[in-house]
């Protein structure tokens, strides 16, 4: 009989959680402290809880296979299995879509190189907003965003890593 909730083995060295911390040089807004995690492989999206996730731990990644993080878990039926952010209609961050923002996805065997912000002229880069999935949502701005103020449900930020002890 397996346990309903199993005990995690302590991380490999190196692991950590992905945080939400406010700009720097900006006051801490509502979203900061909160952890990202995978909404469910069904619907991959990157949601914000106060915890962290139970099952993925991020690692460094080599940098030229995107973002430069890739999640592990370690469940022993997830054993061998990577997962990257993505933006969840694929393409780059700003690939000419008339799109203000995209939702970032965690996904299996996939990671984004596009997900490198820019200065703060003509900036892109992370943004939660509170979204349709009942928890704040990541997503990535774009340059079409550029001199336009953001909805007052959205805020950005950027992602910190807590090293996992």
């Amino acid at each position: 009989m397996t346990s309903e909730n199993p005990t995690p083995p302590p991380p490999k060295a190196g692991q950590f959680f992905l945080k939400i911390e406010p700009l720097q040089g900006k006051e801490a807004g509502r979203f900061g402290g909160l952890y990202l995690r995978q909404y469910s492989v069904a619907h991959p999206a990157v949601l914000l809880t106060p915890g962290p996730p139970k099952f993925l731990r991020a690692n460094m990644a080599d940098t030229e296979a995107g973002a430069g993080v890739e999640f592990t878990s370690w469940a022993p039926h997830h054993a061998g299995r990577k997962w990257g952010l993505v933006l969840s209609n694929g393409g780059d961050g700003d690939s000419g879509s008339p799109a203000f923002w995209k939702p970032v996805e965690i996904a299996e065997d996939r990671s984004d190189k596009s997900l490198k912000g820019h200065s703060d002229e003509g900036w892109t880069g992370w943004m939660v907003s509170e979204w349709s999935l009942g928890y704040p949502q990541l997503f990535w701005t774009t340059h079409r965003l550029e001199g336009r103020e953001l909805p007052a449900f959205c805020e950005r930020v950027r992602i910190v890593r807590e090293v996992i002890e």
